[in-house]
């Protein structure tokens, strides 16, 4: 409780007194405004520099967008492609997936996407994001038809929780890929587990909006649970992909081990492709087509390059 008693308040300290600022009516205020925006500020005498420089401050570095790239909240980043390895027979369909990449940095990734979108605080920048992949590789594709057509291929793109739930993304999409008459089959989207388990009903719509448009659905980081099971038949869906932390202990614990061949053969009788992530070493990858998945993904079996590369390897 607050008292009059005990140590007394300290007064302020002032060098000079301080001065009373008198009345000023509304209209004066309103005649001293209008004069300084007709007058500005008055101009220094002739040869008076008055600008100056703050040393103290060093200008950031200007990063270039170069071909390729694009900016995001002032970051340059560039789309890379990693190809899924078939692990049994040859030929079909080429499978990739898009990556978003640091067009600056100095070592294998720099800063990721999801750095900055943590960063931004911005609901809609994932969305934003994603349709920025979208335009990149579609136009791409639309300038490259060779590319994906001598070689047919496709490719998938991972679309975080904030584009799932975007209602205006699929017709984005759809119009896109008529813009630069590219079939829709030959686009595809990775929708994790988790978003499965957390965005039950965005989800739903979202995968129905690629059954009407008619591009694929991967499932990603795959476990078999329960709430991913409602899609399995879905016509969209076309890829499982596995939790790499499964598959990577399989060959030395039994659970995650019955888990990656119970996968492997339910993928069978519904027709669709089973693939695992992250395989880095040939001992992985050699039990993994034993026991029936159809594709790999990993640094031992393709290394991830520039979207723009792709095109200069197919005219080679």
């Amino acid at each position: 409780e607050l008292s009059g008693e005990g140590d007394p308040v300290p007064e302020l300290i002032q060098d000079e007194p301080a001065e009373v600022a008198k009345d000023i009516s509304a209209e004066e205020v309103t005649t001293e405004v209008e004069a300084l925006a007709e007058n500005e500020f008055e101009a220094p005498p002739e040869g008076d520099d008055m600008s100056v420089a703050p040393e103290y401050i060093e200008e950031a570095p200007q990063l270039s967008v170069g071909e390729g790239q694009f900016e995001f909240y002032g970051q340059i980043f560039e789309l890379h492609v990693q190809q899924l390895i078939k692990l049994k027979g040859t030929g079909g369909t080429r499978r990739f997936e898009v990556l978003v990449r640091d067009a600056h940095a100095d070592n294998e990734f720099g800063v990721a996407p999801e750095r900055v979108l943590q960063d931004v605080h911005d609901p809609s920048a994932n969305s934003d994001l994603d349709r920025i992949v979208v335009e990149q590789l579609v136009s791409w594709m639309g300038v490259n038809r060779a590319v994906w057509e001598n070689e047919p291929s496709s490719f998938s793109i991972n679309v975080g929780m904030g584009t799932i739930a975007d209602p205006k993304f699929a017709s984005f999409v759809a119009s896109t890929l008529k813009g630069h008459k590219v079939p829709a089959k030959a686009l595809g989207f990775e929708i994790s587990e988790k978003s499965c388990i957390e965005q039950v009903r965005d989800v739903d719509q979202f995968i129905q909006a690629c059954e009407k448009i008619g591009c694929h659905v991967v499932l990603d980081d795959f476990t078999l649970h329960h709430s991913a099971m409602r899609w399995l038949g879905s016509p969209a869906l076309k890829f499982l992909k596995l939790e790499p932390k499964i598959t990577s202990i399989a060959m030395k614990e039994r659970v995650p081990q019955a888990i990656v061949v119970a996968i492997a053969q339910a993928s069978k009788v519904l027709g669709l492709s089973c693939v695992a992530k992250r395989v880095d070493t040939p001992a992985v990858r050699d039990w993994l087509s034993a026991v029936g998945l159809d594709y790999a993904q990993g640094f031992l079996l393709d290394q991830p390059r520039a979207l723009l590369k792709l095109a200069a390897e197919s005219r080679k």
